[in-house]
């Protein structure tokens, strides 16, 4: 990609809405004029479209026949899957966009998005394989912060409940716990109690979310 302007790129443009694929191809025109600017309306005919040739960038609506769901990412990379994909949609980047990314994504666009910010995200995509707003830098930013801060509570813990922890996780009732670990129930209790205090949580439900985020971290 180091002749990005002069390259006969292939980018798709997927999106049920004329005026969208027109005004993205006006803007992918203006710094990449060699581009070859094709268009889908559907996850069916984007397939179809993908199995026809390759494509070096699909810019994607997620609001098309078909999609509004993370399956489609899965279809598209079985076909082709070094393709360098964009969502452009309607929905909210702080709601949707992590999760687009954790799917498979390169980048994520709001249709509210600049001319500029739309150039920067396809340039950035093209050349280094991704793209992240501010917004999302400062959303990864809380993700690792969080991911590291349960890796310290969970260094508060003894052996024994960690050990413990990953039981009550598995679903594993006091008793049974008990029984393998050989330890009285009230013992168990104890150090059930031990745990939420040290983590600073109230249920299992956060339990099992503390343990997530560390393995994430």
């Amino acid at each position: 990609m180091s002749n990005l302007f002069t390259a006969e790129l292939k980018i798709l443009i997927t999106d049920d809405h004329r005026v969208i694929q027109q005004g993205l191809t006006f803007v992918i025109k203006e710094f990449l004029n060699k581009a070859i600017v094709s268009y889908a309306n559907s996850v069916s005919t984007t397939i179809l479209a993908l199995k026809k040739g390759k494509v070096d960038l699909l810019i994607l609506d997620i609001n098309i026949p078909g999609g509004s769901n993370f399956k489609m990412i899965e279809q598209i990379r079985e076909i082709q899957p070094d393709l360098k994909i964009i969502i452009f949609s309607a929905h909210e980047e702080s709601t949707y966009a992590l999760r687009y990314l954790k799917a498979g994504v390169n980048g994520y666009l709001e249709k509210s998005a600049s001319e500029q910010e739309i150039k920067e995200a396809i340039r950035r995509v093209l050349i280094k394989g991704k793209y992240f707003s501010s917004n999302i830098q400062d959303q990864l930013l809380d993700t690792y912060y969080e991911g590291a801060n349960s890796k310290r509570k969970l260094h508060q813990l003894t052996n024994r409940e960690i050990e413990i922890a990953r039981f009550i996780i598995d679903g594993e009732g006091t008793s049974s716990i008990g029984e393998k670990l050989d330890l009285q129930a009230s013992t168990v209790s104890t150090h059930k109690k031990n745990i939420f205090e040290k983590l600073q949580i109230s249920n299992v439900s956060e339990l099992i979310d503390l343990f997530r985020m560390n393995q994430q971290a």
